[in-house]
């Protein structure tokens, strides 16, 4: 018998693979559905309570490029005999679906700003303004 203290194992658990794109996603949205689902696995945070956010993240982004491609089959606006030209409603739709998507893509953490102000908020990260360089502090 050897003395001494024993190895220990460490075991690391591989992240969860991403899902498999469900069916429900609609064709034009498989890309942001697979690239988020990717980012989320990779930041290990692809949880049931994420997913329920993927989904409406993603029926979003579905909305606004929806409302998108028929101002551009149908025009920018509409014209009435006798009336002023009016605003295509798709407009308005697409702005406040990149708006809902925007907000839930913060929310997940898939843009870069909010993941680093989760970061500073929990002190894991310390802007390059706070350092101290031995400067001249009157």
């Amino acid at each position: 018998m050897s003395r001494g203290p024993k190895p220990t194992l460490h075991i690391v658990a591989k992240p969860d693979a991403p899902p498999a794109v469900p069916r429900w996603v609609p064709v034009i949205c498989k890309d942001v559905y697979q690239r988020a689902a990717d980012e989320l696995a990779a930041q290990g945070r692809l949880s049931a309570g994420n997913l329920d956010l993927l989904e409406s993240y993603i029926a979003a982004v579905a909305q606004a490029r929806r409302a998108e491609r028929a101002v551009q089959r149908q025009g920018s606006f509409f014209l009435k005999k006798g009336q002023r030209p009016q605003a295509h409603p798709g407009i308005a739709i697409a702005q406040e679906a990149r708006k809902q998507a925007r907000m839930l893509a913060s929310r997940l953490g898939l843009i870069q700003e909010s993941r680093d102000a989760g970061r500073v908020a929990s002190g894991e990260f310390v802007a390059a303004d706070d350092d101290d360089f031995g400067g001249d502090d009157i």
